[in-house]
């Protein structure tokens, strides 16, 4: 809900926003995708750069003051403080009771089928709870009745990415970054596509933007990913080594070990992939590559 909140404000002042140079516009524009990202921290370092620049810049006094008032938790969400029925879907929500949560937006929507900010809800709750299919089509709902709502491309792009339809998830994610070119999540989701459709060169070099604007370790471990599909395997061990320190995954260990099998190291390879099993038994191939390895081990 406060995303919803900083998401109307965001919308009311950028339509209007004027700067006085194109540091600060840069400056405001990244400001924005954070608060869009829920990055609040690093929304208020950006806005407080703008404001060393410019002290009178009422944009981003009037944005300060309103991610001050989201960080308050004693402070009360403008949209459901006027939408009652928005009020009490959250309500709902707060007691985990999703069937009262869902048909209260439906009615709300039913009720106003112009109301951009429950059909956007109404996405949201789709996607929390794993249904694709109609998140995407109330994501693209809310694009229809608030077309210059662009994070709804992000959200779709993700969603079709989930769905493993990477076309149609490119197209998306292109379009957002068309209109935010300085976002390092879309540029990291823009990576995952590639990499998913063996685009490469193009999967690397949207991971190192996305880790120009945000050194994150999440946007590391695509970069692993993509230098592991590089069959360079030797760096490829050491960033998921390096990632272990922090993630200790299934998905860490698994290719930690498949990085061993491709460098011969079969005791370390049966080492990590043993622990990937035991730390997920969905990946039915790990077994496979697990019997191999031990197979070469005893015939050793």
């Amino acid at each position: 809900m406060k995303k919803l909140l900083l998401g109307f404000f965001i919308l009311m002042i950028s339509s209007s926003a004027i700067y006085a140079n194109e540091l600060t516009e840069d400056y405001f524009d990244i400001a924005v995708n954070y608060c869009i990202e829920g990055n609040y921290n690093e929304a208020n370092i950006y806005i407080n750069k703008i404001l060393a620049i410019e002290p009178n810049n009422n944009d981003a006094k009037n944005l300060k003051t309103t991610l001050a008032r989201i960080n308050d938790p004693k402070s009360l969400s403008y949209i459901s403080n006027h939408n009652n029925q928005v009020k009490i879907s959250t309500d709902f929500k707060k007691l985990g009771n999703k069937n009262k949560e869902l048909e209260t937006l439906t009615n709300s929507l039913k009720n106003n089928s112009n109301n951009y900010w429950t059909s956007y809800m109404l996405a949201e709750f789709y996607r929390k709870n794993n249904d694709t299919n109609n998140a995407i089509a109330y994501y693209k709902k809310t694009l229809n009745l608030k077309p210059n709502f662009s994070q709804c491309y992000l959200d779709i792009a993700l969603m079709y990415l989930i769905n493993k339809e990477y076309n149609t998830a490119l197209q998306n994610i292109n379009k957002y970054i068309e209109i935010n070119p300085n976002t390092d999540i879309a540029y990291a989701i823009r990576s995952k596509i590639n990499l998913n459709t063996s685009n490469i060169n193009e999967a690397k070099k949207d991971i190192q933007k996305a880790l120009q604007i945000n050194d994150d370790i999440s946007y590391r471990l695509i970069e692993a990913k993509i230098t592991f599909a590089e069959k360079n395997y030797s760096l490829a061990r050491q960033q998921f080594e390096n990632l272990s320190k922090n993630i200790k995954t299934s998905e860490i260990y698994k290719y930690l070990g498949l990085c061993d099998y491709e460098l011969g190291n079969w005791t370390s390879a049966l080492l990590n992939l043993d622990k990937a099993i035991i730390l997920s038994d969905e990946d039915k191939t790990l077994d496979l590559k697990y019997n191999e390895i031990k197979n070469k081990l005893e015939k050793k």
